[in-house]
């Protein structure tokens, strides 16, 4: 089952395109409108609307769509987080459900010296800055829904460097501290506003919101054998054959033929999967080849440079020379 996101979701951000004068190719929105009456469009073809949109080169147009989308924009995701007492609550149905949204990344709970906060770590590799700005633009409007009044962020942290004028970023995110160029893409609030109760929520709403959401999760949860595989190395890319097929209750060798069934590899779905997470992980500051080959899972980082070489054409050192020193993440 490939990665997918929801018509809405993607239909607010070409409306946004639209107002912003941001014209697409038309290739491309065919390409879109073959899902129409559909619920869900794959993940990859909204990587490549997102690419359109980072070569028009407009400054902040993650944060431009961001503050533009509203709940509705993401079906019962939105409804959910609305029906929640407070941002606490609201952050863990973020957490659990946000694959109705879509399929791209996963968020998680955060707790420092300021407070509370959200990180989230992306799985995509395209127009990454844009859609990190996207996002957290996103929770930030999302947590004055939730509270109903005008909270605003201690902290905002991006692993990429500064996008657009300081002014939008103020505009976004009020009085926050704004970092760039940190480890983790991550939004913090104070305990106050993040336990914050502006009302008594309706626990039969609540309630059904929360089974609506569960039946259409399962909808999404990989049935096949090969797509639990994926999901496995997706969520953890340095599991070893052995125990992925542990993981799953089965032997090595019927794990292997059970994918040669259906007439895929094993080697194959794992060298994917991991390229996708070694060409997101290396944007980041401070990865190092040593660390990455690591987090995938190789037993010595020439085995990982060997394979980065393979999938890249270019070493690891050269690679995130040529790709990364642009963007100011050295």
């Amino acid at each position: 089952m490939a990665a997918s996101v929801t018509q809405s979701f993607t239909q607010a951000i070409l409306s946004q395109l639209a107002q912003l004068d941001i014209h697409l190719e038309d290739k491309l929105l065919a390409s879109i409108q073959q899902y129409e009456g559909e619920e869900r469009l794959p993940l990859m073809l909204q990587d490549k609307l997102w690419l359109e949109v980072e070569e028009h080169g407009t400054k902040g147009i993650g944060m431009h769509i961001g503050l533009a989308m509203q709940p509705q924009n993401f079906d019962t995701m939105g409804f959910l987080l609305l029906s929640s007492p407070s941002l606490s609550v609201a952050v863990d149905s973020l957490i659990n459900y946000s694959p109705l949204i879509g399929e791209g990344g996963q968020f998680a709970k955060i707790r420092n010296e300021q407070g509370w906060g959200v990180r989230y770590e992306p799985r995509f590799t395209a127009a990454v800055d844009v859609r990190i700005e996207v996002i957290m633009t996103g929770i930030a409007t999302g947590a004055r829904w939730v509270a109903g009044k005008n909270i605003t962020p201690i902290a905002v942290h991006f692993t990429h460097s500064q996008q657009a004028p300081s002014a939008l970023y103020s505009e976004v995110f009020g009085g926050a501290e704004i970092r760039f160029n940190q480890t983790q893409n991550a939004i913090m609030y104070s305990d106050t506003d993040w336990h914050f109760k502006q009302r008594e929520v309706n626990a039969t709403i609540q309630a059904q919101m929360l089974e609506l959401a569960n039946q259409q999760l399962n909808q999404l949860t990989p049935h096949s054998f090969t797509e639990k595989v994926e999901a496995l190395l997706t969520n953890q890319p340095w599991l070893t054959r052995s125990q992925i097929a542990t993981s799953l209750a089965v032997s090595e060798r019927t794990l292997l033929r059970r994918l040669q069934e259906t007439e895929t590899n094993y080697s194959n779905i794992a060298q994917n999967i991991r390229k996708q997470h070694a060409l997101s992980q290396i944007q980041k500051p401070g990865v190092t080849q040593e660390s990455l080959a690591q987090y995938l899972g190789y037993n010595d980082a020439s085995a990982f440079a060997k394979a980065f070489k393979r999938w890249t054409g270019l070493g690891f050192r050269a690679y995130k020379e040529k790709f990364c020193k642009q963007r100011g993440v050295m």
